[in-house]
């Protein structure tokens, strides 16, 4: 490649970085964050939190509780049950488990007379269509622990949703594989495990499509992401947020880092399209974090652009 061939390359790559990082400040301004719904497809698809006893569903704000601990504690199962529960299963909650919360109400129906002894006066809830039954409310709290919690369970095995709607993209996946990244597949969650240097990334059939992008590009956008997150460790760009003392502000940017890198990413392969929107939503949510310096945006920029050639440099090799 001549010099002059290479100069030509580097601008064209420097102008459509500064295009998609012009095109979200823009979107920045038109985003209103009150619209926005933190998704929850991968919790959704492994389903209702489930006792496995009782074969009943939770209810209520039991499921956003139990999903929020399934999704905080890198649980892979959706069943949940107490410690006696588990017991009669013939199942050990494990020493040192902490469980969770969850809320049990009902109402009792009991005869008067029948009650009338035990209740002493206490004031219950009375049918205006049956003068003879006393409704009593019941509120109690319960703690259950998570199938992952415990030894000598194993769940039946569940159907898998029928349809995939990720589309595997082999340039990308051969990309990817160029890297030497540890990517790790049926995780609960995408992240990057900073200790064990390694991505993890949810089955593609928990990846929906949405108003922000099709399945194929949900999935490699949040892939991409975690790539860029990869680059930042300390024996390769060792960017602030990677050892020692980490802070907020360390986080924050880091997060716009990864956002950029993977729009940057994402455009290099032809699957942004749909997805400015989102990285928007998700950008502003961290600069409102930072007070909003959009001053910020520019010096993750740049940090993401070396993630970008970073990454690049891998499939040149090859």
């Amino acid at each position: 490649m001549t010099r002059a061939t290479s100069a030509t390359l580097q601008t064209k790559k420097e102008d459509f970085q500064q295009e998609i990082t012009d095109t979200i400040i823009t979107l920045l301004e038109q985003v209103d964050l009150n619209d926005y719904q933190s998704p929850f497809a991968a919790l959704a698809a492994q389903g209702i939190p489930l006792n496995p006893t009782t074969k009943n569903y939770y209810k209520g704000a039991n499921i956003v509780s139990l999903w929020f601990n399934q999704q905080a504690k890198q649980f892979s199962s959706n069943h949940w049950a107490t410690y006696k529960q588990w017991k009669e299963q013939g199942a050990t909650v494990r020493k040192g488990e902490k469980g969770s919360r969850v809320i049990f109400y009902k109402t009792l129906q009991l005869e008067k007379e029948a009650t009338a002894a035990s209740t002493n006066g206490t004031s219950g809830l009375r049918d205006s269509h049956d003068d003879n039954t006393l409704k009593i409310p019941m509120l109690r709290l319960y703690t259950v622990f998570n199938a992952n919690q415990v030894d000598g369970y194993e769940a039946p095995a569940t159907a898998l949703p029928e349809t995939d709607k990720v589309a595997r993209i082999a340039m990308i996946e051969a990309f990817c594989a160029a890297t030497g990244a540890t990517i790790l597949p049926d995780g609960t969650a995408a992240y990057y495990d900073t200790v064990k240097d390694c991505i993890t990334m949810p089955p593609t059939h928990h990846f929906l499509e949405s108003a922000s992008g099709s399945a194929t590009e949900q999935y490699y956008a949040t892939l991409l992401h975690e790539l860029t997150h990869w680059t930042g460790a300390e024996k390769r760009l060792n960017r602030p947020g990677f050892g020692g003392v980490v802070t907020t502000q360390d986080y924050a940017f880091e997060e716009l880092i990864a956002e950029l890198g993977s729009a940057f990413l994402c455009a290099q392969f032809g699957v942004l399209p749909a997805l400015p929107e989102n990285h928007a939503r998700y950008i502003k949510s961290w600069l409102r974090a930072l007070q909003d310096d959009k001053t910020y945006i520019f010096k993750a920029a740049a940090q993401a652009s070396r993630a970008f050639d970073y990454v690049n440099q891998f499939s040149m090799e090859v």
